[in-house]
């Protein structure tokens, strides 16, 4: 399964460490292929800063937001629609990862 994921979300509000944690547990336990959806003139300063803060290492590719069928965590539009992501709606994102992927 394919997780497009808004750049939005590892920026303040969000907590880039949670942000890290729901692209580990897609691509570890769900055996998910990460996508971060980005512009495409903003692709280099998001992969330079989560390569910085160690946030890189389970996305798999930085792409333009996707039309096609993928399953979407955004702040609009999306199979999870969310604020932002943080310590208070972690375990409601990955709660929902598992019902929805794995079933």
């Amino acid at each position: 399964m394919v997780i497009a994921i808004s750049h939005m979300f590892t920026e303040p509000p969000s907590e880039l460490s949670c942000f890290r944690d729901v692209t580990l547990y897609a691509k570890c336990f769900l055996d998910s292929q990460i996508l971060l959806e980005c512009p495409f003139s903003k692709q280099d300063l998001y992969w330079k800063w989560l390569k910085k803060r160690g946030a890189w290492d389970f996305i798999d590719d930085i792409v333009e937001r996707q039309s096609e069928r993928v399953f979407s965590i955004r702040r609009s539009e999306g199979n999870i629609t969310i604020p932002y992501i943080n310590g208070y709606n972690l375990n409601f994102i990955l709660a929902t990862l598992r019902q929805r992927i794995v079933h």
